[in-house]
C-alpha cells in the first residue's frame, strides 16, 4: 500500500485526500500548520462580548456551481453528497450597485445599457467550446473592445468587475477565454447569467474542506494540525520523494507520493529547495505572476442590514462631470493602477456576501453576519507595513458604511485579515486565489502538476485546473485523480 503526503488541507489538498483514501489502497496522511482546516476556505468561530458564537470565513467567498460543479462532484464521488447543503443566490438574485445605481440580475429594466448586458451574457452561452476555445489566449479586454466597443463603458465595467471577483485580476490580463468557459457553464448549470451568483454552503465555507478531511479520517487516514503539522522540508534522493520533516523536532515522514497543496512557489523554492530543480525550472517558477492581492472584513451586526446574498459595490466618487465621465475615467486608468505608487485609498470597490442571508444560523437572532473583501494590488505584490493594513481595514469599512450609512453604530463583533496576515498564515503573499489566470497562465500554460521530481505532485488554484476560486482548486483535484487512475495505480 502506498504513502501518501498531502502537504496543506485547502481545496485541493483535501479534495485529492478524499479521493485517494475513499478508493482505500493508499495510507493518507494530511499535514495542515494551522489550527483549523481549509486554508482560504476554512471557517471559525468568534465569541462577541455576551458570549455568542458568529462563524466567520477565512475568506469572502461565493460557489459559482455550488453542488453542481467540481466541489459536488468531489462530495458525490466520495459518498457525501448529501453532508453538504447549499443556499442558491436566489431570491433575491445577484446586486451590483455601482457609484448609487443598483442593478440585480433579473430585475427589468428600461435602461439600453442593462439589456445590452444581458444580450452579450445570451451571447456568451450560446458560443461554441470551438469558439471559446479561440479566447483563451487573449485578454479579456480584448473581447470587450470587439463584442462592446468603446461606447459601453458601463457593461465593459460591470463584466470587468464580476471578472475580477471571480479570477482576482485586470481585465487586461484575465483570460478571456477562462471567463466565458466558466461564465457559460454557471449560466447552464444554475440556470441564471450572473457568472459569480452561485451560492453558498449551509455551515460556512469551512464545511467543504472539513467533509472531505472526515472522509480521510473514516477511511483510516491520519490528519496532523498545528505545530505537528507544519511541514518544514520535502526529503528528495536521487530525484525522488522521500518522505518530509514536520514539527517543530523536524519528525521524518516517509511516503511514496507526496502532494502539496501550499503554494508552488513555496514548494519549490522552499519546501524542496532549487538545487534539485534545473535552472529552467526554477526561473519558470520564479517568473510566475500571482493574481490580486487581497484583504477580508468580517463583521457582525446587531440589526438585519440588506436582503441581499451578494453585492458588487463600487462606491460613490467625485467626478464633477458626472456618471459617464466617471466611468470613462475608471476604464481608461483601471490597468494602469499601481498602489505602489499612491496611498491606500478611503473607499474602494467591494465583494459583500451576508452570508447569514443564506444560512441564518451564522449569526444569533436578529443579527447579521456580513463578510467582504477588497484587492490591495493590482499586477505587484506589496509588502504593506502595519499602518497601511489598518488603513485598509478602515478603507473596507469606510466602503461598507457609504452603502449603509448608520451602519457602524451597529457593529459588535468584526475580524479583520490583512494581505500580510493572509501571506503568514496561508502563503501564497497574500494573493486571493493564486498563480494568476491571465492570457499566458490559462489552460495549457497552467503550471503541471507533475513536478520534474518522481512523486512530487501539486494540487492547488497554483496547477492544472481551471474556473473560479475554490473550483479551480477543486478541478485540480479532480484532474490529478484522473491521472492516478490512469497512470499511478497501475
Amino acid at each position: 500500500m502506498k504513502k501518501i503526503i498531502i502537504i496543506g488541507s485547502g481545496i485541493g489538498g483535501s479534495g485529492i485526500g478524499a479521493l485517494i483514501a475513499n478508493y482505500n489502497k493508499a495510507e493518507v496522511t494530511l499535514f495542515e500548520k494551522n489550527n483549523i482546516l481549509g486554508g482560504r476556505c476554512g471557517s471559525y468561530i468568534k465569541k462577541d462580548d455576551q458570549g455568542r458564537k458568529w462563524l466567520f470565513d477565512v475568506g469572502c467567498h461565493t460557489m459559482a456551481t455550488c453542488d453542481k460543479g467540481p466541489l459536488g462532484t468531489i462530495l458525490e464521488k466520495i459518498g457525501k453528497k448529501d453532508s453538504v447543503k447549499w443556499s442558491y443566490t436566489r431570491n433575491p438574485e445577484p446586486s451590483q450597485n455601482f457609484m448609487g445605481m443598483e442593478i440585480r440580475e433579473k430585475k427589468k429594466t428600461k435602461t439600453k445599457r442593462i439589456s445590452k448586458r444581458i444580450r452579450l451574457i445570451d451571447e456568451i452561452v450560446k458560443m461554441s467550446d470551438e469558439e471559446i476555445e479561440k479566447w483563451n489566449y487573449f485578454s479579456l479586454q480584448e473581447f470587450f473592445n470587439e463584442k462592446l466597443g468603446s461606447s459601453h463603458v458601463i457593461q465593459t465595467l460591470i463584466h470587468s468587475l464580476q471578472a475580477g471577483i471571480c479570477f482576482g485580476n485586470l481585465p487586461t490580463e484575465i483570460s478571456a477565454g477562462e471567463y466565458l468557459k466558466s461564465i457559460k457553464i454557471n449560466a447552464l448549470i444554475m440556470n441564471h447569467g450572473s457568472p459569480v451568483g452561485g451560492g453558498y454552503p449551509m455551515g460556512g465555507c469551512g464545511v467543504i474542506p472539513e467533509t472531505y478531511c472526515q472522509c480521510i479520517t473514516e477511511n483510516d487516514g491520519n490528519i496532523i494540525m498545528g505545530k505537528d503539522g507544519n511541514v518544514r522540508k520535502i526529503i528528495i534522493k536521487d530525484n525522488e520523494v522521500k518522505g518530509v520533516e514536520a514539527g517543530p523536532d523536524k519528525k521524518f515522514y516517509e511516503a511514496d507520493i507526496i502532494i502539496s497543496n501550499s503554494d508552488i512557489k513555496t514548494t519549490v523554492l522552499n519546501l524542496v529547495g532549487e538545487k534539485f530543480f534545473s535552472k529552467e525550472y526554477v526561473k519558470y517558477i520564479k517568473d510566475l505572476k500571482w493574481g490580486l492581492q487581497v484583504c477580508t472584513l468580517k463583521l457582525g451586526i446587531d440589526k438585519v442590514i440588506t436582503d441581499q446574498k451578494h453585492i458588487t459595490y463600487v462606491p460613490p466618487i467625485n467626478q464633477e462631470d458626472g456618471m459617464e465621465q466617471a466611468l470613462a475615467w475608471i476604464a481608461e486608468g483601471m490597468s494602469e493602477i499601481d498602489l505602489s505608487e499612491i496611498e491606500v485609498p478611503e473607499t474602494s470597490t467591494l465583494l459583500i456576501i451576508p452570508v447569514s442571508n443564506h444560512d441564518p444560523s451564522l449569526a444569533p437572532k436578529g443579527c447579521q453576519n456580513i463578510h467582504t473583501t477588497t484587492p490591495t494590488s493590482f499586477g505587484k505584490i506589496m509588502n504593506w507595513d502595519k499602518k497601511s493594513d489598518e488603513k485598509w481595514r478602515k478603507c473596507c469599512l469606510n466602503s461598507l458604511i457609504s452603502l449603509w450609512p448608520d451602519l457602524e453604530d451597529h457593529i459588535i463583533i468584526s475580524d479583520f485579515f490583512s494581505t500580510n496576515i493572509l501571506s503568514a498564515r496561508f502563503g501564497k503573499e497574500g494573493v486571493g486565489i493564486g498563480i494568476s489566470q491571465s492570457k499566458d497562465q490559462a489552460f495549457e500554460k497552467r503550471p503541471s502538476q507533475i513536478s520534474p521530481i518522481k512523486g512530487l505532485f501539486y494540487c492547488s488554484a497554483d496547477a492544472g485546473g481551471w474556473g473560479i476560486g475554490t473550483e479551480l482548486a477543486a478541478e485540480s483535484a479532480l484532474e490529478l485523480w484522473e491521472y492516478f487512475q490512469s497512470k499511478q495505480w497501475k
